[in-house]
């Protein structure tokens, strides 16, 4: 089905504010070329102004900060965030625009004895004349000359720092290339002086009041160094070594160390003396690593085993009680108790060696504990001693730190070198090119301003005239048709009666689409498809059939429709002029395509078959079959017959309606072919399609027709028939 929520057209007409344009583009030719000369004129008035530039670069002054160490390799990094973050950098760029720093350079160069910053001296260009000659020129009354000059140097001089950057730019504008390289240069110049002359003089401040605070250090150092050397003597805490510890407490460690190497020594002791002993209970006395290192022992067991192996040979060739078998067991007995005897006396050493272990480390304890009480009784004293020397270092490091301060700082007095934070990195050079006036593209950029300007005026002063339609044209045209759909138009004048109808039969199935043969059939499928539609069903027609035929088929199904209490209109949807209205005489009487142009109204088309409730419009007289038809303007009205009418009609030939079908792009709900026996395969050539186009969501149908004889026999009869009942005055 077609989408009922399409969108009315545009609503505004392109073609009249083309019109509304191309009339009024002289005039605005006209106007921007004078724009164009008059702009090129009072710059060429003007003198040129040229601008240099000079830069400076925001630095860490390090060591020039006169209250930092410099014997300390990070001196001067603390205050390196506070003094060279983006606050900073502004700082420095708005000193540079100080009216102190301004009038310092302005008495320096003399610049408020030049025409250019002093306006009571003349005119600067002919542009300056001109103004002073109507008034608008020439120094201001009750201003002096220095606060002119002043305004006019603040007005030529820009200082800015690119973003993220420290980099400081100077520029300075004026009608004289060099000046303006010049003043740039000594704003600079004068500006890092001014830092350099602050330095100077804080660190003359700093060296005033730094000579008798090392002078009252200096005595304060020697008195706390004295009290550490008494003290040390009074108490008796020796030290010795690089470190200057004292004696009890290196004592302390000594012994500490001893007892840790006694205590490894023990444990080592009874690890192997209790390892031992379980071997020997498990009666494996050959895995003990001692007797396995011992050469006695193995030399024993080297004889048992001979013994065994001499024993076991001899066994096979003699009896036990053989003396030789009773020499070799008596030999083997006694070496396996010398095996015993030796392995018992070694565990009975490594016990001995365990026990004397743990002796020496109990012994090495109690000195341990004696020591720690002799320096438990002189803790006090160490930390008193402590105390002195922290104070005296403390005295003693600042001091230094003075000392080598007021050394660095008389140096760089005497020899002059006061490091700043702005520096110099490139001085400014007179510019041989002009940045005002550029003539060429000023006035291009004038000229095309006003040609855009004069442009959107006209295209809003031709829409504020009528060049948009849209909701209120369609608002009038819903209307209209509502009223003509509810009144009875002009009807035709007297016709004859209906024209015969085909035989009808029951609607079959063809191979493409479900065929039909009867209007009244036809009639009732179109009512039941429509349903309870809130808008109407729109159906178009496309007829391969003559015109006589096609007129009575139609004419039929509309009256079938009417009598079932659906509101019927027929379309004649043909642009060229010639439709099928032909059979009604109604093609040179305004019609549809008057009525998509806008030519006429509904009232003036819409007409009613003689003795029905069918409305019809015909073609109409205007040839629109060159494309010219307006796609927007035709789904308007089409959308507001549907909300008029419960079924819309639009009959045409298979060509015409072909082109309606594309012109709005198959917003229909049924699409119907009207063929006979030589034409039925020709619309729908496969499913899915209609008269060449691919369509979804639209019901397609067939109306089935007998071929027709030729004009000489009963085709003509039925179509003078059909002229003469469907005529319309």
């Amino acid at each position: 089905m077609r989408d009922k929520s399409f969108a009315s057209p545009d609503d505004i007409d392109l073609m009249a504010l083309w019109a509304t344009l191309r009339r009024a583009m002289p005039k605005l030719l006209v106007l921007t070329l004078a724009a164009g000369i008059l702009t090129y004129v009072v710059l060429s008035m003007m003198a040129p102004r040229y601008t240099s530039q000079a830069e400076m670069a925001i630095v860490a002054k390090g060591t020039a900060n006169p209250f930092s160490n410099p014997n300390n390799p990070t001196a001067g990094l603390d205050t390196l965030p506070s003094r060279m973050d983006k606050e900073a950098v502004n700082t420095h760029v708005h000193a540079l625009l100080s009216s102190n720093l301004a009038a310092r350079v302005i008495k320096e160069l003399q610049l408020d004895s030049r025409r250019e910053f002093n306006a009571s001296l003349g005119p600067v260009d002919s542009l300056d004349t001109v103004m002073r000659l109507v008034g608008l020129g020439g120094s201001r009354p009750g201003i002096s000359d220095e606060d002119e000059a002043l305004k006019e140097f603040f007005s030529r001089l820009d200082v800015y720092s690119p973003a993220e950057s420290r980099v400081i730019n100077i520029q300075f504008t004026s009608v004289d290339p060099g000046l303006a390289a010049k003043v740039a240069n000594t704003v600079a110049e004068t500006y890092r002086e001014e830092l350099a002359q602050a330095t100077v003089a804080e660190t003359d401040t700093v060296q005033k009041s730094l000579a008798p605070r090392i002078e009252a250090l200096s005595e304060e150092v020697s008195k706390a160094e004295s009290e550490v050397a008494n003290f040390r003597a009074k108490a008796g805490l020796l030290r010795s070594g690089a470190q200057q510890t004292p004696l009890n407490e290196q004592q302390l460690g000594d012994i500490a160390s001893e007892l840790t190497r006694a205590s490894a020594t023990t444990s080592a002791a009874q690890t192997r003396a209790k390892a031992a002993r379980q071997l020997l209970s498990k009666r494996a006395p050959e895995a003990i690593p001692e007797v396995q290192a011992s050469p006695i022992i193995q030399n024993l067991i080297q004889q048992r085993v001979t013994v065994e192996r001499d024993l076991l040979k001899l066994s096979a060739t003699m009896k036990p009680a053989h003396p030789v078998i009773r020499q070799l067991n008596a030999d083997l007995n006694a070496v396996k108790q010398q095996i015993s005897a030796e392995v018992a006396n070694l565990v009975a050493g490594l016990d001995r060696e365990a026990f004397i272990a743990a002796e020496q480390e109990a012994a090495i304890r109690k000195r341990l504990d004696a020591v720690k009480i002799e320096v438990a009784d002189s803790g006090a004293d160490n930390v008193e001693l402590r105390q002195l020397e922290a104070r005296a270092a403390a005295k003693r490091g600042e001091l230094e730190r003075l000392q080598a301060q007021f050394e660095a700082n008389r140096a760089r007095a005497d020899g002059g070198v006061v490091p700043v934070e702005a520096q110099i990195i490139a001085l400014a050079r007179p510019s041989s090119v002009p940045v005002f006036p550029r003539k060429v593209p000023y006035t291009v950029l004038v000229m095309v301003g006003t040609l855009l300007l004069g442009t959107a005026i006209v295209i809003t002063a031709g829409l504020a005239a009528g060049a948009r339609k849209g909701d209120e044209s369609e608002r009038r045209l819903r209307e209209e048709i509502a009223v003509v759909a509810a009144s009875d138009p002009a009807p035709v004048e007297a016709s004859p009666p209906p024209l015969p109808r085909p035989n009808p039969e029951t609607a079959e199935a063809a191979d493409l689409a479900p065929a039909f043969r009867s209007p009244d059939a036809l009639a009732e499928h179109l009512v039941h498809s429509a349903g309870t539609a809130r808008t109407g069903q729109r159906t178009i027609l496309a007829s391969h059939a003559d015109p006589a035929t096609t007129v009575a088929v139609v004419r039929d199904a509309a009256n079938a429709m009417t009598e079932a209490g659906a509101q019927t209109l027929i379309i004649d949807g043909s642009f060229d002029g010639d439709g099928l209205a032909d059979a009604f005489q109604m093609s040179r009487a305004p019609g549809f395509t008057e009525l998509i142009s806008g030519a006429v109204t509904f009232s003036d088309v819409v007409r009613s078959l003689p003795d029905s409730g069918v409305h019809i419009i015909a073609c109409g007289a205007v040839n629109a079959s060159d494309g010219n038809v307006d796609a927007d303007q035709l789904n308007m009205i089409l959308d507001a017959l549907d909300e008029a009418y419960d079924q819309i009609l639009v009959v045409a030939r298979a060509q015409a309606a072909r082109a309606i079908f594309e012109t709005i792009q198959g917003r229909f709900d049924i699409a119907i072919i009207m063929d006979n026996a030589e034409t039925r395969r020709t619309a729908f050539s496969e499913h899915g399609t209609f008269l060449g186009f691919t369509v979804s969501d639209i019901e397609l149908l067939r109306y089935e027709t007998e071929v027709m004889e030729g004009r000489g026999g009963k085709a003509e009869k039925r179509w003078n028939q059909a002229l003469r009942a469907a005529s319309i005055a």
